[in-house]
């Protein structure tokens, strides 16, 4: 049996549509969750390293008058095996 990990993340966004959202996690992500809350974008996804949340973020600082944060990153096991 082996473990292996990786994060889970909820991103927070502002000034921008659910549809660009999800296009650009569409791209580093097997699946995600979406949903709207105020004037707020959130999404719930899970992905294999910080270097692909980092590049997630550098490409999301690219979006017109975007604000964004991440506001939780959890690190979970998967069992393989």
């Amino acid at each position: 049996m082996r473990l292996s990990h990786m994060f889970r993340v909820v991103v927070e966004c502002k000034n921008v549509r659910s549809e660009k959202l999800a296009k650009y996690l569409d791209e580093f992500t097997d699946g995600f969750k979406i949903w709207m809350h105020d004037d707020a974008v959130y999404a719930l996804f899970d992905i294999d390293s910080l270097l692909e949340l980092k590049e997630l973020g550098k490409r999301l600082k690219r979006v017109k008058s975007i604000e964004f944060k991440f506001i939780k990153i959890k690190t979970v096991f998967n069992d393989e095996g």
